[in-house]
């Protein structure tokens, strides 16, 4: 009994000495959850910026502090519409790498013309 548990050991030994040898998930392999809180007023959005890592699933809720506004990111094939003093969430995976425009699409007023931001996947 005593040569059956011996071996035993040995071949555990070497399995476990195996794995540190097997390459682990690198962290861009494995996605991450991001949350974000906006806001849409006087023709701005707060953060203008979102930066995130490839495939992150980015949580994104926006609030308009004053009127309709609208949050679009054509890459991602993103357009909400955001209700005077409401808010929306939006969920969706960064899965593109790059800089990417987001804005307002409405056009109640030319100063929405202005509002922009941008979402960058490293």
């Amino acid at each position: 009994m005593s040569t059956g548990m011996t071996t035993r050991r040995r071949w555990l030994g070497r399995l476990l000495a195996l794995c540190g040898v097997v390459p682990l998930a690198q962290p861009d392999d494995v996605a991450g959850r991001r949350q974000f809180t906006m806001t849409a007023r006087k023709f701005q959005f707060d953060p203008e910026i979102i930066d995130v890592r490839r495939n992150d699933i980015v949580r994104l809720t926006i609030t308009s502090a004053d009127i309709d506004h609208s949050f679009t990111i054509d890459a991602y094939r993103i357009q909400k519409r955001i209700p005077a003093g409401g808010s929306v969430t939006l969920e969706f995976r960064a899965d593109e790498v790059g800089r990417f425009p987001f804005y307002c699409s409405m056009r109640i007023d030319p100063g929405c013309e202005d509002m922009s931001g941008e979402l960058i996947v490293r």
